[in-house]
C-alpha cells in the first residue's frame, strides 16, 4: 500500500506516491500518463529502497501549474515535490522513462551532488525527431503495440487500461520537447552516474540503440549504457525483468557498476 502525499506549489495540489523504505530513488513518468508507468517495477525495487513516485504536475492526480508549462517547470515542481516528501538537501537516485528521462535530467543537474544516479530509460531530448511512421490504426490497443511494444501481446488490458487513463488525466502538452536537446544539452554537466537504456525494438528509436548511445558519450564519455533486448519504448512494462535487473544492480548499495551492455 502507497503512502500518499498531496503536496501544495504555489496553491496547486501535486501527487506524489511512495512505497518501501531505504535509500531514495525517484521514480519520472512519461508523457500520456503518470505513476502507473512503473507498476511492473515499484514491487521490487521497494524491497530495499524507499520508492517515490509523483504524478508530474498536469499528469493524472497532480493539478497543473501556473506559469509556462514547460519541462523546466517540471523540473523545478520534481525538486519542490522531493524536497517536501524526502527533505531538503537529501540525497536520492532518479530514472526517467521517456519524457520524463528528459524532466529527471533537468531535474538531477538542478540538484548537483544530491542526485548520486541518474537513470534514463527510452529518452528522447537528443535532437532526434523520432516520429513514428503513419498508417491505419485499429484503436486503442493498436496504438499500443504501434508505439509501446514489440511484442502485441504485450498490450494486455492491464496494459491498455494504463495506457487509455494516462490519455485521458494528460493536460500537459508535450509538443516539440522530445525532438529537442534538452537532455544532450546538460547531461555533461550532471554530477550524477550516468547509466542510459535503450531498447532494440523501439519504434521511436528505429530499433539499434546504438546512434543514441553514441550522441550520450561524446557528452558524457562515463555514461554506461544498457540496451533492452526484444522489447519496444515502454521496456518498464515489456521488460521487467531486465530493466529491474539493471535498477537494483546499478542502485545496490557498496557494489561495482554493472558492465556496459552495447
Amino acid at each position: 500500500i502507497a503512502d500518499r502525499d498531496d503536496i501544495d506549489i504555489n496553491g496547486r495540489s501535486v501527487t506524489c506516491r511512495s512505497w518501501g523504505a531505504g535509500p531514495v530513488v525517484l521514480l519520472v513518468h512519461g508523457a500520456s500518463g503518470c505513476w502507473t508507468h512503473w507498476v511492473r517495477n515499484i514491487d521490487q525495487l521497494s524491497q530495499r529502497n524507499r520508492v517515490v513516485v509523483p504524478d508530474l504536475p498536469g499528469f493524472g492526480d497532480s493539478e497543473s501549474l501556473t506559469g509556462s508549462p514547460d519541462s523546466e517547470h517540471l523540473a523545478d515542481s520534481l525538486v519542490q515535490i522531493t524536497d517536501a516528501v524526502i527533505g531538503v538537501e537529501a540525497q536520492l537516485d532518479i530514472v526517467g522513462f521517456s519524457f520524463g528521462g528528459i524532466v529527471a535530467g533537468l531535474t538531477a543537474h538542478r540538484m548537483g551532488r544530491r542526485a548520486q544516479h541518474l537513470i534514463v530509460i527510452s529518452a528522447g531530448g537528443l535532437g532526434i525527431d523520432a516520429r513514428v511512421a503513419g498508417g491505419p490504426r485499429g484503436g486503442p490497443r493498436d496504438e499500443l503495440t504501434r508505439f509501446m511494444f514489440a511484442d502485441p501481446d504485450t498490450a494486455d488490458d492491464t496494459a491498455l487500461g494504463i495506457h487509455l487513463d494516462g490519455q485521458e488525466r494528460t493536460r500537459f502538452k508535450t509538443g516539440s520537447i522530445p525532438s529537442s536537446t534538452l537532455l544532450l544539452d546538460i547531461i555533461g554537466q550532471v554530477t550524477a552516474e550516468l547509466h542510459v537504456i535503450y531498447s532494440d525494438r523501439d519504434a521511436f528509436g528505429g530499433g539499434d540503440p546504438s546512434g543514441r548511445f553514441d550522441l550520450i558519450l561524446g557528452s558524457r564519455p562515463d555514461a554506461k549504457c544498457h540496451t533492452i533486448t526484444s522489447a519496444g519504448h515502454w521496456s518498464p512494462y515489456e521488460a521487467p525483468d531486465q530493466i529491474n535487473t539493471i535498477l537494483t544492480e546499478v542502485l545496490a548499495p557498496n557494489t561495482n557498476a554493472i558492465d556496459t551492455i552495447r
